[in-house]
């Protein structure tokens, strides 16, 4: 099967995320309109209800690099958090999201469902107050 271009895959994803995910709670995008390279991306999280994050809005940064989708995109929450996966850096650990491993057929978006569905799953623990970021 031929595999497609990587500038293609991105430009479905954008329009995906220009449509956003069903129930408003995952929406992506680029960080700069005119990104050529397609690399650099946005990304928010609305905090799942009856979880530690609920009612909180939750900012982050994904960069596609050159290998992807061959590589998993590279994802840190600009928004401060505090759960298993995000190292204090605000780094996501994929292979934590991800434990069956990245897939070349996967998308940004299958990373930020896994992303939320993990904080759904999240026992009650301390976040920091709102409005905090991580250090870029």
């Amino acid at each position: 099967m031929a595999e497609v271009p990587r500038s293609f895959k991105l430009l479905q994803e954008l329009e995906d995320g220009e449509k956003g995910a069903g129930d408003g709670s995952l929406s992506w995008g680029l960080e700069i309109e005119d990104d050529m390279t397609l690399s650099h991306w946005n990304a928010t999280i609305l905090g799942p209800q009856r979880s530690p994050f609920e009612n909180k809005i939750y900012q982050l940064y994904i960069e596609a690099g050159p290998e992807y989708p061959k590589e998993a995109p590279k994802i840190r929450f600009k928004t401060k958090i505090n759960i298993s996966f995000v190292d204090p850096a605000g780094k996501v650990d994929v292979k934590q999201v991800l434990p069956r491993g990245w897939d070349k057929n996967m998308c940004i978006k299958d990373l930020l469902k896994a992303i939320y569905v993990l904080m759904q799953k999240e026992k009650k623990c301390c976040q920091p107050p709102e409005g905090n970021f991580y250090n870029q």
